[in-house]
């Protein structure tokens, strides 16, 4: 799937030894009253597709793309609710505001949202797909002027067998957690799918945020409800939910897999360039100079492990999303500068995403002007022959992961994972991925990263 990538920048120290400056933090997410309604009781879905209307075809075992829209459209009127159009019979001609989360936070939301469906044949994305693509879209924001009040999000209709795969649905919660957000999005894009509202808290359908943290589509028969106080009702999509369970009950794992199919395989690998140094430049010892490398993936946005290699020696192992990141590198003599010694230096940058596909991408670059091996000016050791990157360092302790070959022990500071370029990994038990201080590679390079990146917890 070829998407239209947004670029970001980050930005992050590369040097012997610093000041982490981390960003400001965002503001915590305050969680819904226990009992709000996720889909609004005032506007009804519609009862469409099968068994409702005349010769439509039901769209069992056909993959679909979800595209969470953050970027706050306008929304036509007079056109239905297709999602090829930004059209809606809900709140026709209505600007909505943009989603006020960072893109490490909208990064979250796709990764909570994308957890949901990864049994089944569901694409979640954060960009439009291309023209011709079939997709059913939520716009995660709310209509200039306001939402309406106490309610999580609103769905045109519930299309029984998902006879139309292009409607447009909404979620105002916009400022809870991903899970809050995944769950919401998930409710409003399984009613244009055919999934009605059921009494198990566990499931995405329960009808509020009152139920648990972080519900799935659940593979067992539930009764399909009328409200938020789980009054039984006759359900709207029999023709398909008798398939797996008794009337006006609702297997909504099996329905999805019915719909939808397994999961398909990601097998697009991503990409990564090192945009600086270029291959073969010549650096001054004393000049500053910038790491800047380029990632991106089909599934936009994307959270990609990150290993950063120099002269093989890992110096950070990070998640990072899909976009361009600057570090600045000193130049001169460590702990201050990069303090490498003259001649070829190779960085490598090795990412996998979400899939599993791996990438890789090497520049070597040589630095000139650099004092003399063995001099007093270098700090080396006489006892290693003057080698300014020997020692007795390990580099088993680098932040993320263990280091690779030995050299002189640098101690770094603490990965900081406080920024808003991170990724927000939806964890059930509310852990997030360590960081830690330990020893540097043999080249006394850190990669002093403030971008507030979360490793996802398997």
């Amino acid at each position: 799937m070829a998407l239209v990538i947004s670029w970001l920048a980050a930005t992050a120290w590369i040097a012997g030894s610093g000041v982490v400056v981390p960003a400001a933090p965002e503001p915590q997410p305050l969680d819904p009253p226990p009992v709000m309604p996720i889909t609004d009781p005032a506007r009804p879905p519609m009862h469409m597709g099968l068994g409702h209307e005349p010769d439509v075809q039901a769209g069992f075992n056909t993959p679909t793309v979800l595209y969470v829209n953050f970027e706050g459209p306008f929304m036509n009127g007079g056109c239905g609710n297709n999602s090829l159009q930004d059209c809606t019979t809900i709140f026709p001609n209505t600007q909505f505001l943009e989603h006020p989360g960072s893109p490490a936070t909208r990064a979250a939301i796709i990764q909570a949202t994308r957890e949901d469906v990864e049994d089944f044949g569901v694409i979640v994305v954060g960009e439009r797909p291309p023209a011709g693509n079939p997709y059913a879209m939520v716009v995660a924001g709310v209509p200039n002027g306001g939402g309406p009040p106490g309610v999580g999000g609103v769905a045109p209709g519930i299309d029984c067998s998902n006879t139309n795969p292009n409607i447009t649905s909404f979620s105002f919660l916009v400022n809870d957690n991903a899970n809050i957000q995944a769950t919401v999005i998930h409710q409003e894009a399984a009613h244009t799918w055919g999934l009605e509202h059921v009494d198990d808290p566990s499931d995405n359908l329960f009808p509020s945020t009152g139920g648990a943290s972080d519900p799935k589509y659940q593979d067992t028969c539930s009764t399909v409800v009328a409200d938020v106080a789980l009054n039984p009702t006759n359900a709207a999509c029999n023709s398909v939910h008798t398939m797996f369970c008794n009337a006006n009950q609702q297997n909504s794992y099996q329905e999805m897999l019915l719909l939808f199919g397994p999961p398909i395989p990601d097998q697009v690998a991503p990409l990564v360039t090192i945009d600086s140094p270029l291959d073969g430049q010549e650096l001054d010892y004393e000049t500053d100079f910038e790491l800047t490398v380029t990632l991106d993936d089909d599934r936009r946005p994307a959270v990609l492990a990150t290993t950063v290699y120099f002269d093989d020696a890992e110096a950070a192992d990070v998640s990072l999303i899909n976009a361009t990141h600057t570090f600045p590198v000193n130049g001169g003599d460590a702990p201050m500068g990069h303090g490498l010694g003259n001649g070829p230096h190779t960085i490598r940058v090795d990412i996998v995403d979400e899939g599993g596909n791996p990438a890789s991408a090497e520049v070597t670059f040589v630095i000139v002007n650099g004092p003399m091996e063995g001099s007093d000016e270098t700090g080396a050791d006489d006892s290693t022959g003057g080698d300014p990157t020997a020692g007795e360092g390990t580099g088993d302790d680098l932040p993320g992961g263990t280091g690779a070959g030995t050299g002189a022990a640098t101690t770094g500071p603490e990965l900081d994972d406080s920024g808003d370029e991170g990724c927000a990994c939806r964890a059930t038990d509310g852990t997030r991925g360590d960081s830690s201080t330990g020893t540097g590679p043999g080249t006394a390079l850190l990669v002093l990263l403030t971008l507030g990146l979360w490793r996802r917890r398997d």
